[in-house]
């Protein structure tokens, strides 16, 4: 019989993967293995599956993820098994009030199945530009944000009331987001300072796309000053840009990815022209006054992710990041490494996620 490590590893389980049905937390393992096999195609090999997936769970040995947990097995039809979800956009008129609805909706629905949710700002038009139809002037992409925000707050708050009876679950999942905006964008000063101020855009994670052209100039930069060399205006200058929304193209192909858009050839506008090492060092003080934002590195993933040859590679965003404290499980052998430390010894090893979320 499997034991828990502590009593709040058994707090976790009872308030947020107990279904209705199960007395133990064996109960838990033998209903996820039972609804895991019900693709084999005989009863033999779905008992001899069960018996091989219930074995590993036991005392822990393997462990799945939260959606798994919750929802494998149980009545919940409309929850998922997948923990995380990057949304998809619209085929077109993507920074229209109704592209940004329709995002909306994706994203309302994921998290109403418990799914975590990331997107990629960069493709709404940055405060102050121009909304031609209607002659006004656009909040931007940070105030937009707070739609998304606010849907995640009214969706996975529940009835805020004690729960009567023992049927169904005791808690919904709460919204798992990730909100990120790239380094070029018109808005990125005010994405970085936006959780300073306090209850703004408290559901969302926060990170900053730093894209390989501008860690190339932080680094020369930093090389620079260690050398007693002259800082150059050219080193310096970062510009804040994004597509000029009368552009004939701009309703059919802006699909939020920059780097393509100056590909075609397509008309960019400037908003503002900034000092790299003063973005830079303001990303670094936000992070360590008030731990956000994080910073991803996108390009990267670009080239390095096992779908880099497809048509379609680009890569807009991730779900919620683990932080460096964040334990991990190694392949080979070891329990309850750090993701800092895997990073510090700089080769690939094969891991399985503890995390209970």
């Amino acid at each position: 019989m499997t034991s828990f490590y502590d009593d709040f590893s058994k707090n976790v389980w009872e308030d947020t993967y107990k279904f209705e049905t199960d007395k133990t937390v064996d109960d838990t393992f033998r209903r996820i293995a039972k609804a895991n096999v019900e693709c084999e195609k005989t009863k033999e090999l779905k008992k001899e599956w069960e018996e091989k997936f219930y074995n590993l769970l036991s005392d822990f040995r393997f462990t799945c993820g939260g959606r798994i947990y919750a929802n494998a097995g149980t009545s919940y039809e409309g929850t998922t098994l997948l923990n995380c979800f990057v949304s998809p956009l619209p085929e077109e008129d993507i920074d229209s009030l109704e592209g940004i609805l329709t995002v909306l909706k994706y994203q309302s629905l994921t998290l109403k199945a418990e799914g975590g949710w990331g997107m990629n700002f960069s493709w709404i038009r940055p405060r102050g530009s121009k909304i031609h139809k209607i002659g006004v002037e656009t909040p931007g992409s940070i105030k937009y944000m707070e739609l998304f925000d606010k849907s995640s707050d009214i969706i996975t708050s529940g009835s805020g009331k004690e729960k009567k009876n023992s049927k169904g679950k005791k808690k919904i999942r709460k919204g798992a987001q990730m909100a990120i905006l790239s380094v070029w964008h018109p808005d990125i000063l005010e994405f970085i300072t936006a959780k300073q101020t306090p209850g703004r855009l408290t559901k969302f994670n926060m990170s900053v796309n730093c894209t390989n052209e501008f860690m190339d100039k932080v680094l020369k930069i930093k090389q620079a000053k260690e050398k007693g060399q002259e800082i150059t205006e050219n080193m310096e200058k970062w510009d804040l840009v994004f597509p000029d929304t009368t552009d004939e193209h701009y309703k059919k192909e802006w699909k939020g990815n920059i780097d393509e858009w100056k590909q075609k050839g397509y008309t960019i506008i400037t908003y503002k022209t900034v000092k790299v090492s003063d973005l830079w060092d303001l990303i670094i003080k936000s992070t360590y006054n008030r731990n956000e934002p994080g910073i991803l590195f996108l390009d990267t993933d670009k080239k390095t992710h096992c779908w880099n040859y497809g048509e379609n590679s680009w890569i807009s965003a991730t779900n919620p990041c683990f932080v460096g404290d964040t334990l991990i499980a190694v392949a080979d052998g070891r329990n309850a490494v750090t993701i800092r430390q895997l990073s510090e010894e700089d080769k690939d090893v094969p891991v399985y996620s503890f995390n209970l979320s």
